[in-house]
């Protein structure tokens, strides 16, 4: 029996900004050609200010707050309806087909940072996507501090920040022999399942940081290490021949550093020109800044082009 394909959903935020649109190119480029994969692009409207709202018993004031709540709303929708407008086109200018995506603007309630997360839950999502303003600076994501947000609320959803676009289709999926990393291998080869026009690293950082005071690290010790990061790099890639990749484009690497691990990821990214960084937000410990804890938010910091990934 033929095995049926599971849609795949992404949740694309915009705000009318050029760097939004980063993540919308990225998207248009890498995912065009995947047949279950849809796409919903979302632009949360701005609440109307409290103001408007506040009871009166003077009723010229009364007529005025329904006359600008009328005003505003209509302002905001047309807004809704350019930005979203333009992505579309953007969308179809590419290469994609209507049935492949769909436009929302949502109400602002809470916040956009609450009311993306929320959405997204509530939608399920396999992913929400956005675009990074800047190079390395949290305060320069775009939308104000609303990723800065939702990296740091995220529970469920994987959040996806897209920095300038690089259609390049390598993916490097960094691991760290930890939970939340098979969870980020669960991730990448469920949205990247049935693709043949991928290439993954599966990629792990033998941090040797520890023994810098010595000369070199114990052989036995680096040897026990890499033996049973293997083990877990091909439990790792058995998982993505399982989600349909196929095993020749599938690398396994481990890299022995004393170098800070961020820094060797974005490192291997340029020089193999890697399109996506895939990585779990928290390492071993859920009660440390272990691993992948720190080095996501230094990769985010870091990353010059492409996407980076972070499955929680």
């Amino acid at each position: 029996m033929k095995k049926e394909k599971i849609e795949k959903r992404l949740l694309v935020a915009v705000d009318g900004s050029l760097n939004a649109l980063k993540a919308v190119e990225y998207i248009g480029a890498i995912f065009k050609e995947d047949p279950v994969l849809k796409v919903s692009i979302i632009y949360v409207i701005p609440p109307l200010p409290p103001i408007l709202y506040e009871t009166s018993e003077e009723q010229e004031l009364i007529d005025w707050q329904s006359s600008y709540r009328s005003k505003l709303e209509k302002k905001y929708r047309q807004q809704a309806d350019e930005i979203l407008g333009k992505v579309k086109k953007m969308l179809k200018d590419s290469g994609w087909t209507e049935g492949q995506f769909e436009d929302i603007a949502l109400p602002g309630r809470s916040g956009p940072a609450p009311d993306l997360l929320f959405y997204a839950e509530q939608g399920l999502f396999d992913a929400l996507v956005m675009g990074r303003r800047g190079k390395t600076k949290w305060e320069k994501i775009i939308m104000g501090s609303v990723t800065d947000k939702i990296i740091h609320a995220q529970k469920t959803v994987p959040i996806w920040i897209i920095a300038e676009p690089i259609f390049s289709k390598k993916i490097l999926l960094a691991i760290d022999g930890s939970e939340n990393a098979m969870r980020a291998v669960d991730h990448v080869g469920f949205i990247l399942s049935g693709r043949t026009d991928v290439e993954i690293t599966v990629f792990h950082v033998l941090d040797l940081k520890p023994f810098v005071i010595l000369e070199k690290p114990p052989q036995k010790w680096q040897e026990i290490a890499e033996k049973k990061m293997a083990s877990f790099m091909s439990q790792a890639q058995n998982m993505l021949i399982e989600a349909g990749l196929p095993k020749e484009k599938i690398n396994l690497v481990i890299k022995p550093s004393d170098k800070d691990v961020a820094q060797e990821i974005i490192e291997h990214q340029k020089k193999e020109a890697i399109g996506t960084i895939a990585m779990g937000r928290r390492g071993l410990s859920r009660l440390k800044a272990f691993f992948l804890g720190s080095v996501s938010t230094k990769v985010l910091n870091m990353i010059e082009e492409g996407g980076v990934w972070i499955v929680d």
